[in-house]
């Protein structure tokens, strides 16, 4: 995993680095690793030591423990790309709620929670229709893949989660999704656009940490794609 953070981390310092003179200057960018699950031997940070011809020089990469973040806790910090990765936290009770409905209904309840939190952030104008969609769809994607042995728990988030999209909102959520990728999008419609959209959030997922299958997953393509994508960067 460090490796593949290096990986991305070099790249994008070449992207941005600039020739001055006889120069080359990169700036390494913050980093960050999100274990989706972890367990008391889990670090809260790993390091990146690099010897060079002119010294060694280290930092750190903060691990974020995706289990560990709270509703209240997300939002107060707007680490709302961790929403998706909520229901990790409550993996371990999976077959308590599938057997249980009154546990099940607290389960359903936190979601409920969220939901309000995320329309009431819709409402004020500090997230659009657009990211709003994209999270109840990670949302989902990810609780199709961890509770695919407890119906009951996915049925009853997904319940909550996967609430309906009016009409005003479908039409602002395809404005969005055009613009997007507008460019090449007015000339060849929504499903470039659509592809655009996961393309821009297979690599924000990919600075996480995440795995390439995961990220696949997430965004709804095939694992081919998402290598193309990012082979044509390192490339």
């Amino acid at each position: 995993m460090l490796v593949r953070i290096f990986e991305y981390a070099t790249q994008i310092a070449l992207d941005q680095g600039e020739i001055i003179e006889n120069t080359l200057k990169v700036e390494i960018p913050r980093s960050a690793i999100l274990f989706l699950r972890s367990t008391g031997s889990t670090p809260d940070k790993m390091r990146i030591e690099i010897t060079t011809p002119g010294g060694a020089v280290s930092f750190d990469i903060p691990v974020m423990k995706a289990q560990r973040y709270g509703i209240e806790e997300i939002f107060e910090k707007n680490l709302l790309f961790l929403i998706p990765f909520y229901i990790f936290s409550h993996e371990s009770r999976f077959e308590e709620y599938n057997s249980d409905k009154d546990k099940l209904e607290i389960l359903k309840a936190e979601y409920a929670d969220i939901m309000a939190r995320l329309d009431q952030l819709l409402g004020n104008g500090s997230i659009s229709a657009y990211t709003r969609k994209i999270i109840m769809e990670m949302s989902d994607k990810v609780l199709e893949s961890i509770a695919r042995k407890f119906e009951h728990v996915r049925e009853g988030v997904k319940s909550v989660m996967g609430g309906k999209v009016l009409e005003h909102e479908a039409k602002t959520i395809l404005r969005e999704g055009w613009k997007q990728g507008r460019e090449e999008g007015r000339r060849e419609g929504e499903g470039y656009g659509r592809m655009e959209q996961a393309k821009e959030t297979a690599f924000n997922l990919r600075t996480i940490g995440l795995e390439e299958e995961t990220i696949a997953k997430m965004v709804n393509v095939p694992i081919s794609a998402v290598r193309e994508w990012f082979a044509e960067v390192v490339l």
